[in-house]
Formats: structure tokens, C-alpha cells, sequence
């Protein structure tokens, strides 16, 4: 009996130990704190005029977008426009008259003998009831908003049928393809953040706002934070650095993951490629081209030797601007085939090589410049913001 209850408590202390063994499950991590009106005011740069005004606007910009305003939201916002604009709602463009003219030569010449008639036409013509040429108006021009109002007064004067100028109209429809005479603006960025127009555009067609509402809000203080946040953080990604974020916001919506796929597909095709994030080749109206890229060449390839036909490769090509590209099968086959190659878990990201050329920069620059640059913008905002 005695050694039959020793057993037990032998047992019985066991079974304790072994209790103490098991871990309760983790409890869930708090939602993200947001931030208030003040502590996004705080974490403005000194020099920034009416931080609370810019402030508020932050906050509705993220809430329009879908999210939650945290810290690092609100950060990232706020070193984007530090970055693009330094607060300044509509910026002015230094020698703008110049990089206007210049862009106007650069996109008319297809037209060859017609350029130099085309070109003109369009500065010796006025916008009804104004005594004042676009070629004077054009000497004039300071800020984007300037600029993107001749252009719209361009248009409405050239899609009329006055005489003497169809042959010219129609000479750019040729040119222009789909686009209008809005698309020979040289300068395609606006706002405080800089946002790509065709975004704006394409963003206010899903609000039921007309193009002219739409360009006349990129250049007030709350329209250009609304889209240009919406561009920043409107999209799901896995990155684990804001970093990507950023490169993405100036080469386009998921370059540094697309960036890391192209890389790992050249090194189990042995085919070179230049990671910068496009797989295919696109048109300013966000239409694929007809163009056979040395991506899409080398995802046939990779295809063909892992039992992928060139449909269904073509068709995954075509989701590389959306979160959906990584479930297609070519997405999860290249970093299966990468991780057998090299032995490590794929990388979902890296930062684009992206030389940049804008009308605007007076110096060389890259995607992975501006990212840093943004990024320490990013840092020293957080460090104004209590965790």
C-alpha cells in the first residue's frame, strides 16, 4: 500500500512537471496605436506653416485610403511631402518655361515635318476670349497648377473645328494615340507629394470626379496629401522595411517585390536582368504594350522547362501590379526553384534599379536615393512621435 501511494505521488509530480512544460497560447498583440491631431502636429518638421492644418489633412488622407492612423502611417506620409514638395501645396518649378518648351519639341518630333508647323500652331493660339498667346503664357509659368491649366486651355482651343487648325489636331491625335492634348504636358507629377497624375485621374474615375475637379485638387493643400497618401499607403504588401514602400511610391506600386522576383528568375534562368520592377512593358495609360521584355522572356524560359505554358506565364505577367501576382504559379515556382538552387528562404523584396528622369531633377538620381533619402525623413519623424 505504502509503495502503491508513492507510485502515485511519484506520478502525480510528473504530471506537474510536464503541465509546466506546455505554454499557454500567446495572446494577440494589441491593435496599433493611432495617433491624435496633436501628436501628428508635434511630429512636423519647425518650419512647416499651419502644422495643424497639414495635420489634420495627414489624418483624413490615411482614414480616406482605408487605414488606421498610425504613427508610421503618419510618417510615412509626412516624409514623402517633406521629401517632394517641403509643404508647399503647389509647387513652383524652377525654369519651367524651358523644361516646357524643351518637352513640347521632344514629343511632337514623331511628327516629323509637321512638328515644327504643330509647334507653331499651338504657341501663336489663344484660349477663347484671352488676348494672351500660349507661347506668352508658356514665359510666364511658375507652379504646376500654372502649367496644368494651359495645357487644359490648349486642349479646349485645338478640339474645336476652327479653320486652320484640324490639320494640326489631327496630325497629334495620330501622335497621341488614345491620350489628348493634355498628355503633351512634359511634367507628369504634381501636388505637395508629387503623385503621378494619371494615378489622381484614375483614382477620381472611381469617385465620380471629372478630370478638370480632379487636376484642380492635386493642387490644393488637402487634394494632393489625399492622393498621393492613397498611392503611398492604399495597397497590401509584406514588406518588412518601409524602405520598399517608398521606392515603390516613386517606381511604381510593387517594384521592390516585383524587383526581387526578377532577380531570383535571372539567377535560375541564367538569363541577365535589370531588377527594376517591371516585368512587362506598360503605356502611360496603364495599358500592356506588345513588347516581349527580357523579364517576359525569361519567364517563358523558366516556363517551358517547369511545365508552364506561355498562356498561362503571360497572364501571371499581367497581375505584376497587383497582390494577386503572387498567387499565380509563376510567382510560387521561381522561389520554389530559387530556394532548391541556393538552399535559403526567397526574399520577398528588394529595392528596384531604377535610374530616374524627370524634367525636374538637375542632377542624376535613382529609386534607391530617393528611398534612403525618404527614409531618414521617416526616422527622425518617428523619433518626434511618443511609441
Amino acid at each position: 500500500m505504502a509503495r502503491s501511494r508513492v507510485g502515485v505521488a511519484r506520478s502525480l509530480v510528473v504530471v506537474a512537471l510536464l503541465a509546466g512544460c506546455v505554454h499557454a497560447p500567446e495572446p494577440a498583440p494589441p491593435p496599433p496605436r493611432t495617433v491624435t491631431l496633436d501628436e501628428v502636429t508635434h511630429a512636423l518638421p519647425d518650419k512647416v506653416k499651419d502644422k495643424a492644418g497639414w495635420a489634420d489633412d495627414i489624418l483624413v488622407a490615411i482614414r480616406l485610403a482605408g487605414k488606421e492612423a498610425t504613427a508610421e502611417r503618419a510618417c510615412a506620409v509626412i516624409a514623402v511631402i517633406g521629401q517632394e514638395s517641403g509643404f508647399v501645396p503647389d509647387p513652383a518649378v524652377a525654369d519651367l518655361p524651358r523644361i516646357v518648351r524643351a518637352g513640347l519639341v521632344e514629343k511632337l518630333a514623331p511628327l516629323g515635318p509637321l512638328a515644327e508647323p504643330a509647334l507653331a500652331a499651338i504657341l501663336e493660339g489663344k484660349a477663347p476670349g484671352s488676348p494672351t498667346t500660349f507661347g506668352e503664357r508658356i514665359e510666364r509659368l511658375k507652379t504646376e497648377r500654372d502649367l496644368d491649366r494651359l495645357f487644359r486651355d490648349i486642349a479646349a482651343a485645338y478640339r474645336g473645328q476652327a479653320p486652320g487648325t484640324f490639320a494640326v489636331a489631327s496630325a497629334l491625335s495620330l501622335l497621341l494615340g488614345k491620350g489628348s492634348f493634355e498628355d503633351l504636358n512634359p511634367v507628369t507629377t504634381a501636388g505637395s507629394m508629387q503623385v503621378k497624375v494619371s494615378f489622381a485621374r484614375e483614382a477620381g474615375v472611381r469617385e465620380d470626379l471629372d478630370d478638370a475637379t480632379v487636376r484642380e485638387l492635386l493642387y490644393t493643400r488637402g487634394g494632393g496629401v489625399r492622393f498621393g497618401t492613397a498611392r503611398l499607403i492604399g495597397y497590401a504588401a509584406s514588406y518588412d522595411d518601409v524602405s520598399y514602400r517608398f521606392a515603390d511610391y516613386n517606381a511604381g506600386i510593387y517594384a521592390s517585390r516585383n524587383a526581387a522576383f526578377q532577380a531570383m528568375l535571372s539567377e535560375v534562368t541564367g538569363i541577365a536582368l535589370v531588377p527594376d520592377g517591371d516585368l512587362l512593358a506598360w503605356d502611360q495609360g496603364g495599358d500592356v504594350k506588345d513588347v516581349e521584355t527580357n523579364t517576359l522572356r525569361a519567364l517563358r524560359t523558366f516556363g517551358a522547362a517547369h511545365g508552364l505554358s506561355s498562356w498561362p506565364v503571360n497572364g501571371d505577367a499581367k497581375k505584376e501590379k497587383s497582390a494577386a501576382f503572387e498567387g499565380t504559379k509563376s510567382w510560387q515556382s521561381v522561389r520554389a526553384a530559387w530556394e532548391e538552387k541556393t538552399g535559403k528562404l526567397a526574399p520577398y523584396a528588394r529595392i528596384p534599379e531604377v535610374a530616374l528622369s524627370s524634367p525636374k531633377l538637375r542632377t542624376p538620381r535613382t529609386t534607391a536615393w530617393f528611398a534612403a533619402s525618404v527614409k531618414k525623413r521617416y526616422q527622425a519623424c518617428r523619433a518626434r512621435v511618443p511609441s
